[in-house]
């Protein structure tokens, strides 16, 4: 049979890069047996996408059903016509979708009924980055005003951190060809994206088509602290309520903003040690059965932790009266430029409230 390979996850582990490389490829993918199919609906506003964000939000019920219709038909029509041996598709948040969707039975399915075996990639990172990763992710997106110790607490206990119970679904549809990358890893210290290529065996056919910048291209960036609180703050002044646009234009406005200012030369950071301890601790059996299950040994042996990194959240300290001017205008020339005005803060606190308990009812439900 030929390959159905699936790059499910995880978020924020170097996938919008891998994806980037892949979309640019895909003519040249076609003449070494790849296919990296278009799977974007009629009804997107960017067409092609870079990657199959659509089908997986057809799939957990997010988009309309005429678009999981469209779509599925248009992966079936591509696999009809295709003479390439590998099918590659790739959304990042695959793996954290809901049990009751069948999405890892669906394609699975799918695939086997046009002559290929499904297999599945994930790219996995210690539980306390990828906690970092989310908040980063919700502030970009006006969904948190919180400081990182707070978030951290309501959410450390998320199935999402769970990779075993993540991964057994897949493991099931795929009869156990599922492989996985660790972010930084302890047998290898090649690219990212070579490592990808070389678990799925595709670094002979693939590799040669990279160009040098390829190999150190870093898509998605994380925001570093300035940004990361002037968008925590305009979440404050509840700007999401109020923007007649998309909230991420704001906050790419604001990281834009950062950089020609020439600041934050790094990523936000607010992983402190006891969280990370309290994480590891609390994950450390979860992972051996993880690793177990994919590289049949303990997840220490193979994940290289994160080196220590100081703490440089603006929320938890005095911030240096420079900075705060910097801040206030940023915060300032975001509201001109998409014509909103600030409000006051102290008005706002009693709604924040209510949000953040809304917001930490959801994260217990969803544990329990």
């Amino acid at each position: 049979m030929r390959r159905a390979i699936v790059h499910i996850g995880l978020p924020r582990t170097g996938s919008t890069t891998f994806q980037h490389i892949l979309y640019h490829l895909r003519p040249d993918l076609k003449a070494v047996g790849v296919l990296y199919p278009d799977l974007t609906p009629r009804s997107a506003l960017l067409t092609p996408h870079i990657n199959h964000q659509h089908l997986g939000e057809t799939l957990d019920g997010r988009r309309p059903p005429q678009e999981r219709e469209e779509l599925l038909h248009e992966l079936s029509r591509a696999l009809d016509t295709s003479e390439c041996d590998v099918v590659l598709l790739s959304y990042e948040s695959l793996i954290q979708q809901k049990r009751r969707c069948r999405t890892p039975e669906i394609l699975s399915t799918l695939f086997a009924r046009h002559g290929f075996a499904m297999e599945a990639l994930v790219v996995v990172k210690p539980q306390s980055e990828y906690l970092n990763s989310i908040y980063t992710h919700r502030i970009q997106f006006m969904r948190e005003s919180r400081d990182f110790a707070h978030f951290a607490r309501a959410y450390e206990r998320s199935g999402r951190f769970a990779y075993d119970t993540l991964i057994r679904p897949w493991i099931a549809s795929c009869d156990g060809r599922v492989g996985a990358v660790p972010v930084r890893d302890r047998r290898s210290t090649a690219p990212l994206v070579l490592r990808l290529l070389s678990e799925l065996t595709l670094e002979d056919r693939v590799a040669p088509l990279l160009q040098s910048d390829d190999l150190n291209r870093v898509e998605n960036r994380s925001p570093g602290p300035v940004a990361i609180e002037v968008s925590r703050r305009l979440r404050a002044e509840l700007m999401q309520l109020r923007l007649r646009i998309n909230q991420r234009e704001m906050t790419q406005f604001v990281e834009q903003t950062v950089i020609e200012r020439g600041l934050d030369p790094m990523g936000f950071r607010g992983v402190s040690a006891d969280i990370r301890s309290r994480m590891d601790a609390r994950y450390l059996a979860a992972n051996d059965r993880f690793a177990r299950a994919i590289w049949e040994r303990p997840w220490a042996e193979v994940v290289a932790p994160e080196a220590p990194r100081e703490v440089n959240e603006l929320a938890i300290r005095a911030i240096d009266p420079a900075i705060e001017l910097v801040i206030e205008d940023i915060l300032q020339r975001a509201c001109r430029r998409f014509e909103v005005t600030p409000s006051s803060s102290m008005m706002n606190r009693p709604i924040n409230l209510l949000v953040d308990g809304i917001e930490l009812l959801r994260q217990l439900l969803r544990i329990h």
